[in-house]
């Protein structure tokens, strides 16, 4: 018998696009590069063993994150309880009690997938992978990536390896819950496609049947176009300034719709999106963003020189990677009343030198580098744990 190749996961969790826009990343360059050497397995984790337990907890992660948009100071008295009764007994009350049903399944299927190596972008399959090693349930390493600039406290440490994008947050951790050399900083994982994308803004607007030489904005929440989405756009369409405005409602089809029955005046050229595979597209041809503070969110129209204007940030998480941009980038300025920052975007307009510092900035997110590294720290530990 020939002897088995060694086994590498992919946990996919969709909690907003935040998780699964990293993972594929990486899990892209890790394919192309090593797929051929090992056997490489993409889980959609909460729904492909189509196990109703498992599918409510991934249902309830995206209930929480809507809720976040939704009630302002719901995520910050989650993390402040969190540190008040520390990460692990936190972690474990979350997992195996809140969310109980999931857990029985999620650890089997966990050990179905018999893996040399799991990796997640997730702190859920990250949780289970480390309380089934600990239980002596699997042998696998385990490995993380955080798309936040700080690694929050439902990040468990009992991980092998942790990727971050941040040098400040990974000193951070190593100063309080991980050792040193558990924490490794990688470049932000912007999805290869984006060298796909290497043409001048006008181009790709030709491409979208937009104005070529219009100031274009775009504006998104997250996947599920909540936070001041509405409000910002319906503010923008009373501006008497030339612009193409882009808004992006994610999951939120009630506000795609709304959108889609509004009427521009002439100054304005008005292009609504509901979930949409063209993000790439849109950021590459923007000269501005504006929206909520996620990684992916902002990694992209910066990584394409468009400075952000961030008008909402709904939890610590996101307050984290507003202040990444905003004081260690500075690619972007925080604004969260919606008529101060409408009246910013109107003076950019007037006078886009004034956004010349920003763009400048901008320059040094212009990576592609982040998965290829973590795919080879990945195959390294995969080669070594064969041995």
């Amino acid at each position: 018998m020939s002897e088995r190749k060694p086994r590498i996961v992919f946990t996919f969790v969709e909690a907003g696009l935040g998780h699964i826009m990293p993972i594929t990343a990486v899990y892209d360059a890790f394919v192309k590069k090593y797929g051929d050497q090992c056997e490489v397995v993409k889980t959609y984790f909460y729904q492909d063993k189509k196990d109703p337990n498992m599918k409510y907890v991934e249902d309830e992660f995206i209930k929480e994150v809507k809720l976040h948009n939704a009630k302002k100071g719901r995520g910050a008295l989650q993390f402040a309880l969190m540190g008040l009764f520390g990460s692990r007994f936190s972690m474990r009350y979350l997992m195996e009690k809140r969310y109980h049903r999931g857990l029985a399944p999620s650890i089997e299927y966990l050990q179905s997938l018999d893996a040399d190596l799991i990796f997640s972008t997730h702190f859920s399959t990250l949780y289970y992978a480390a309380a089934a090693r600990e239980k002596g349930l699997i042998d696998s390493d385990i490995v993380a990536y955080c798309p936040d600039p700080v690694i929050g406290r439902q990040w468990d440490n009992r991980v092998d390896l942790i990727g971050l994008s941040s040098s400040v947050g990974k000193q951070k951790a190593e100063r309080t819950r991980f050792k040193k050399g558990q924490v490794v900083e990688i470049p932000f994982l912007i999805r290869e496609a984006v060298k796909d994308y290497d043409k001048d803004k006008a181009f790709y607007r030709k491409e979208l049947g937009i104005p070529q030489d219009n100031f274009t904005v775009l504006l998104a929440d997250g996947a599920y176009g909540a936070g001041k989405l509405r409000d910002t756009v319906i503010k923008l369409l009373k501006s008497k300034e030339k612009m193409t405005i882009i808004a992006v409602c994610g999951r939120n089809e009630n506000l795609y719709k709304e959108f889609c029955g509004l009427k521009a005046p002439e100054n304005i050229t008005f292009m609504p999106f509901g979930f949409t595979d063209k993000m790439l597209l849109l950021s590459a041809c923007c000269d501005l963003f504006v929206g909520k503070a996620g990684a992916s969110n902002l990694a992209e129209p910066c990584y394409f020189g468009a400075p952000q204007i961030i008008t909402f940030c709904a939890t610590p998480i996101e307050k984290w990677i507003s202040r990444h941009y905003t004081h260690f980038v500075k690619s972007a300025i925080q604004i969260s009343d919606v008529n101060k920052a409408v009246e910013k975007i109107e003076e950019w307009i007037k006078h886009p030198d004034k956004m010349q510092p920003y763009k400048d900035a901008c320059v040094s997110q212009h990576r592609t580098d982040g998965p290829i590294q973590l795919a080879d720290i990945l195959w390294n530990r995969l080669s070594q744990k064969q041995k």
